[in-house]
Parts: structure tokens; C-alpha cells; sequence
């Protein structure tokens, strides 16, 4: 089959006929495409940069008009009293600043009541972290019993309990 397709393909270019001016004119068209390729690649590399350039001025412009929208904004005296109100806590002369923070939910139906007074915790924080970190670095307890003795808690059934003044270990100050 591909014998036979050749030998046909052989037939039709055999048929051709070619004259000087086909020849010439084919060559033409030739040259003419090999000399205007460049030209057109150049041609439309340059509009698709142009593309990007009027999108990248349209986004800049867009940016200038926020801009300006913005600076008009701090032109007036309202706008520049609620930012400061807003973002620096500031009041004017004779008023009173409240600040809410939204740390703790009660529930409404809780029953428990809150009193002006501050309370006082009786330990000292400083004197335990010392306390804790020296006996961190003294002990002679391997890893095993010091994961041991916390991991089995009071109820572990390990024997006695004992106190190593470490923070956290009473529920003295939680609260």
C-alpha cells in the first residue's frame, strides 16, 4: 500500500507543470514571508506590552483617584476627629473614655455577682519561678519518675504526694 501511495505521490509531482513566472512568483511569496515575520512577531509582541502598559496606567490611576479620595477624607475635621476617637482612643476635653472588651461572657442567667474590689492573690510568682527553675536544673529524679509523678496526679496511687513548690501544681491562685 505505501508502495502504491508512493509511486501515486511520484505520478502527480511528475504531472506538474512549472513555468519561470510560478517559480518566480512562489519564491517571491517566499521571501516576501521570511522578511515580514520578524516585522509582524515585533509588531504583535509591541501591542501585547502596550496591553499590559494601559492595564498597569488604568491601575495605577484607580490607585491615584483612592488616594486622593482618601487625602480629601483627612481634610475634614469630622473624619480626622472619628479616626482619632476610633484608632487612638482619644476624647475630647471634658468627656470620659469607656473601653469594653469582650473577654468574658457571663451568662444572663448566672448568679454570680461582681464587686468593686480588687483581689489579692498571697503568692509571689517571682520567688516560685526561681524556685521551680533551681529545682529543674538540681534534681536528681530521672525523666521517668519526674513524668511519672505528674502524670499519676494525687490519685495515682504512687505512695505519698509531695510539694516541690512548683507553679501550678496547687489551686491556690487560679482564679
Amino acid at each position: 500500500m505505501a508502495r502504491r501511495f508512493t509511486a501515486e505521490l511520484g505520478d502527480w509531482v511528475a504531472s506538474l507543470r512549472f513555468s519561470g513566472f510560478t517559480v518566480l512568483t512562489v519564491g517571491l511569496l517566499v521571501v516576501g514571508a521570511l522578511i515580514l515575520t520578524p516585522t509582524l512577531s515585533t509588531y504583535v509582541q509591541q501591542q501585547r506590552e502596550i496591553a499590559e502598559l494601559r492595564a498597569s496606567v488604568a491601575l495605577h490611576r484607580e490607585q491615584v483617584a483612592e488616594i486622593d479620595a482618601e487625602r480629601l477624607n483627612w481634610q475634614d475635621p469630622a473624619y480626622v476627629r472619628a479616626q482619632a476617637r476610633g484608632r487612638l482612643f482619644y476624647v475630647m476635653p471634658g468627656e470620659t473614655q469607656l473601653s469594653v472588651i469582650d473577654d468574658v461572657l457571663i451568662p444572663a442567667e448566672s448568679d454570680e455577682r461582681t464587686t468593686g474590689e480588687l483581689t489579692h492573690i498571697e503568692r509571689n510568682w517571682a520567688r516560685e519561678l526561681a524556685v521551680s527553675t533551681l529545682l529543674a536544673g538540681t534534681t536528681d529524679a530521672s525523666p521517668e519518675q519526674l513524668l511519672g509523678s505528674g502524670a499519676a496526679g494525687p490519685a495515682g496511687g504512687t505512695g505519698g504526694t509531695e510539694d516541690t513548690g512548683t507553679p501550678g501544681t496547687s489551686e491556690e491562685g487560679s482564679g
